[in-house]
């Protein structure tokens, strides 16, 4: 899924020194049913009193970057890791929760078919880390998982190439993409790529798996004009085609300079939304705007939200859920938007919220006086690469130069 916590001291092979031996001692005198069942065996009497969690600190406590952006990547579903959600013990290598017993090998191994021996159930085996794992000086996990033992077919099959899906990056968890040193990267971990899943030692797009074979590059020639970049932004009138909702609501208050507020609420979007239609402000680049129309289709004010991959408040503005994406930024700093929800799911269960306030001159302001005395208006919300989210509001409630507010229907 990602890679592993940096530490201070590390090995030749990139591990800390200390941990291989600690390791390899842990696996002898681990039970001969499994290896490295738990990730911390310091809450249960197995092994030696140590695990995985011995050199990836990063976990330990529960608060630390490693865990934290491990929740991110799960979409906060803590059963993809432990038995019984978030803080229960023990963190379970190969099954966990009432999800479908992946456990960390559900991000970190492919499905190669197999079925756990302990739980009974489908499990997803991380032949690829292995390799890793022993090319940095930790043998024992081809010693212990060898053809023939712990559920394991004879002989081990081939591991499966780099771009092939984890089953976690199918729904689960935030991830989509093995290729992608983008999605895959820890910002804190000293490097800039994700995890090498086959361990052939070419993490992402590196990998000759990550290449698409015989796509020809092009070759300009010297009457070759590059295409201009059009910039992101509302059209002078509303965008077609727009996913449009049950129900809506908008209000623009600017009654008191430096107080002004938006409100946008699309409510039972009226289609299936899945997340990908809004794009992904949180591994990509995706962009926002919100576009404001008069009764005459004209562009009366716009809002941006431009904070893809950025921080607020020492945190990610973005996280992922399971139907979509949620933004907070208590500095205001894009357009005096506070937060914004992006739910998908099945007809007439998606949404699409949006809060905003002016502090410090961050918000754009006279919206409401160019809606003043409308019958009707439009609002949508674009995404630079993915789908629109709108339509009209047909019932006006207030329409004046510091007050508007619009329903429909």
């Amino acid at each position: 899924m990602i890679r592993f916590q940096p530490w201070s001291v590390r090995g030749s092979a990139g591990l800390p020194l200390g941990c291989a031996a600690a390791a390899l001692c842990l696996a002898l005198l681990a039970p001969a049913a499994m290896a490295y069942p738990n990730y911390d065996d310091k809450v249960t009497p197995i092994g030696s009193g140590a695990g995985c969690v011995d050199c990836h600190t990063g976990f330990q406590g529960g608060n630390q970057a490693l865990h934290t952006q491990h929740r991110v990547l799960a979409n906060q579903n803590c059963n993809l890791c432990h038995p019984s959600g978030g803080g229960s013990v023990p963190v379970q290598t190969y099954w966990s929760g009432a999800v479908d017993g992946r456990g960390c090998a559900g991000c970190h191994g492919r499905d190669y078919g197999e079925t756990s021996p302990n739980s009974g159930q489908a499990k997803s085996s991380a032949y690829g880390l292995r390799l890793v794992h022993d090319a940095a000086g930790l043998p024992q996990c081809l010693g212990c998982h060898s053809g023939g033992s712990l559920g394991h077919p004879f002989p081990l099959p081939a591991v499966l190439g780099e771009d092939i899906l984890p089953v976690y990056y199918m729904g689960a968890a935030a991830l989509t993409d093995p290729c992608s040193s983008v999605q895959e990267d820890l910002a804190f971990d000293g490097d800039s790529v994700g995890l090498d899943n086959d361990g052939d030692g070419d993490p992402d797009g590196a990998d000759s798996d990550c290449v698409v074979a015989g796509t020809p590059t092009a070759t300009p020639t010297a009457t070759a004009t590059a295409t201009p970049t059009v910039p992101f932004a509302c059209g002078a009138t509303p965008a077609a085609g727009c996913v449009a909702p049950e129900k809506a609501v908008l209000l623009v208050k600017e009654k008191k300079p430096g107080k002004e507020k938006l409100k946008v609420v699309l409510k039972k979007l009226q289609p299936e939304v899945l997340p990908t239609d809004f794009g992904n402000p949180v591994f990509g680049a995706t962009s926002y705007k919100i576009c404001l129309y008069d009764g005459s289709d004209q562009l009366a004010g716009e809002y941006t939200v431009d904070q893809a991959g950025a921080f607020c408040d020492g945190k990610s503005c973005w996280s992922s859920k399971s139907k979509g994406y949620k933004y907070k930024d208590k500095a205001l700093s894009a357009d005096g938007v506070l937060k914004m929800v992006l739910f998908g799911g099945d007809p007439t269960k998606g949404k699409v919220v949006v809060v905003g306030k002016n502090k410090e001159s961050t918000m754009p302001i006279g919206v409401a006086a160019a809606l003043q005395g409308e019958t009707s208006a439009t609002v949508q919300l674009l995404s630079s690469d993915a789908s629109c989210f709108g339509g009209a509001l047909s019932t006006v409630i207030k329409a004046e130069s510091d007050l508007f507010k619009a329903k429909a229907p």
